[in-house]
């Protein structure tokens, strides 16, 4: 079955935090070097970052363990939050952070369904005969 797209997002808010936003904005004057892309497929979480250095992470479906969303009052405000995906590799626990999510309850639903289609026993074509 062929990879499907579940929820694409376009760069997001990233939340820098009072303190290091201001400093971010007086010294820099560019915040946004340091937006994140995020798509849901129906087998992985691809995350994208960075501005002169490009970072992806590939997040495979069926190692997520748990989806977490934070969303302080100032990021309510702006609407935006953070999500946290708890994934395993072998034995040791990863955590994702992805920042400044426009609706971050819609992503942790589509990052959620994904998991779900995954973990579903893929129905049996009979074997015998």
């Amino acid at each position: 079955m062929a990879e499907t797209d579940i929820l694409v997002t376009r760069e997001t808010k990233r939340s820098y935090g009072l303190v290091r936003g201001t400093i971010a904005i007086l010294c820099l004057g560019l915040p946004f070097l340091g937006r994140q892309r995020i798509q849901v497929t129906t087998e992985r979480v691809i995350i994208e970052s960075g501005f002169l250095t490009k970072v992806r992470d590939d997040v495979e479906v069926f190692r997520i363990r748990d989806v977490v969303t934070t969303q302080p009052l100032w990021h309510r405000l702006l609407g935006i939050g953070d999500v946290i995906i708890k994934a395993t590799e072998g034995r040791t626990e990863e955590r994702h952070t992805l920042r400044g999510v426009p609706d971050p309850i819609a992503v942790a639903e589509a990052i959620r369904q994904a998991w779900n289609q995954a973990a579903r026993p893929r129905s049996a074509t009979n074997i015998d005969g």
